[in-house]
């Protein structure tokens, strides 16, 4: 029969990691993170303490909720069999993010790219205890457990801790599918390294966690503790839900009431009108009266528009004066010469 293997476990480190006390650039940063590889080259540009902000944005929320009953101690005794232990959390899948384009990740001796990021919200134990946020790695294993092998992959964990109440609010976000995005910065977070320069962004992220693991040769008599994971200096997550607002009916200003009111009255007169009209030819089908009779009187109540016919005298009077005129423009006419000459 196989007996037992105990578990054993092996780190993927392929690169040494050097810390250098001096710097060319003394102006800019006085120590530095240099890795090298197998020959003794030195891979990359020197790494210092990344400060500014990294952005990350949430693929998937889950909300935990663990009940415990009893213990698995052997001997456990009635109160502990007894015990219940209630505990919820909020966990969540992230992938970095940039504002031109996301910095890729990988730890101090690798040139491994990190895929896995998470987010774990816990709630506090007293309401008073101070919210902060932890950032935990693993840097990838094989470990051997009952002749089988295993590969864990380099993951980064942030565990960010809040109040009860706040908790709670966010529980109920989740439970209810009231969160339409999810997005977490961070700032000047210890064990984040890339090369120095001007801008505000990076493309390169390397990171520095398990002091066990992530061996680095300092050389002696040098006091310079690189900074590991730990806690961020500055942390914010922004949980967004956007509700739709109302579509209520804008209501008519006192001119456009007025207006409507004076339409309404016109079309209520209109049909009035035609109401009117429809009885009358009801009233003139309903009759025995042939159609000639009918429009008979309508003719004769019908004005006549044509002129009335000129009387001869007055006509013949008006020739003569217009022959008239034309004899007297004429003498005028006769006269102005004559002077002119």
């Amino acid at each position: 029969m196989p007996q037992r293997k105990e578990a054993s476990l092996e780190n993927h480190i392929d690169r040494r990691v050097i810390l250098c006390p001096e710097s060319e650039y003394k102006n800019l940063y006085e120590w530095s993170l240099q890795e090298v590889g197998a020959n003794g080259n030195k891979i990359d540009r020197d790494q210092i303490p990344w400060e500014w902000t990294l952005y990350f944005k949430a693929t998937e929320l889950t909300l935990h909720d663990t009940l415990t009953v009893g213990s698995l101690l052997p001997g456990a005794s009635q109160d502990e069999i007894n015990t219940v232990t209630a505990k919820q959390s909020i966990s969540a899948k992230l992938h970095p993010f940039g504002t031109a384009w996301p910095p890729s990740y990988s730890m101090f001796g690798t040139d491994r790219t990190i895929t896995d990021f998470s987010l774990s919200i816990i709630p506090s134990a007293v309401d008073d205890e101070q919210e902060q946020c932890v950032l935990g790695a693993v840097v990838s294993y094989t470990s051997e457990v009952d002749f089988r092998e295993e590969t864990t992959s380099d993951c980064i964990g942030f565990y960010l801790f809040v109040r009860p109440d706040r908790f709670a609010r966010y529980a109920e976000m989740v439970a209810t599918s009231a969160v339409e995005d999810v997005s977490l910065f961070v700032g000047r977070v210890p064990g984040f390294y890339s090369d120095w320069s001007p801008s505000t962004s990076t493309n390169q992220i390397k990171i520095l966690a398990d002091k066990n693991v992530q061996k680095i040769e300092i050389p002696p008599d040098c006091e310079i503790d690189p900074p590991r994971l730990g806690r961020a200096q500055y942390a914010q997550l922004n949980i967004r839900h956007a509700a739709e607002l109302s579509k209520a009916a804008p209501k008519a200003s006192e001119g456009a009431v007025g207006e409507i009111h004076d339409k309404q009255s016109a079309e209520e007169q209109a049909d009035r009108g035609h109401a009117a009209a429809a009885e009358d030819t009801e009233e003139w089908t309903d009759s025995d009266a042939s159609p000639e009779d009918l429009a008979a009187p309508i003719v004769q109540a019908q004005p006549d528009h044509r002129p009335p016919a000129a009387d001869p005298q007055t006509v013949g009077l008006l020739s003569s004066i217009r022959i008239a005129a034309w004899v007297i423009v004429g003498l005028l006419l006769l006269i102005l010469i004559n002077l002119r000459l």
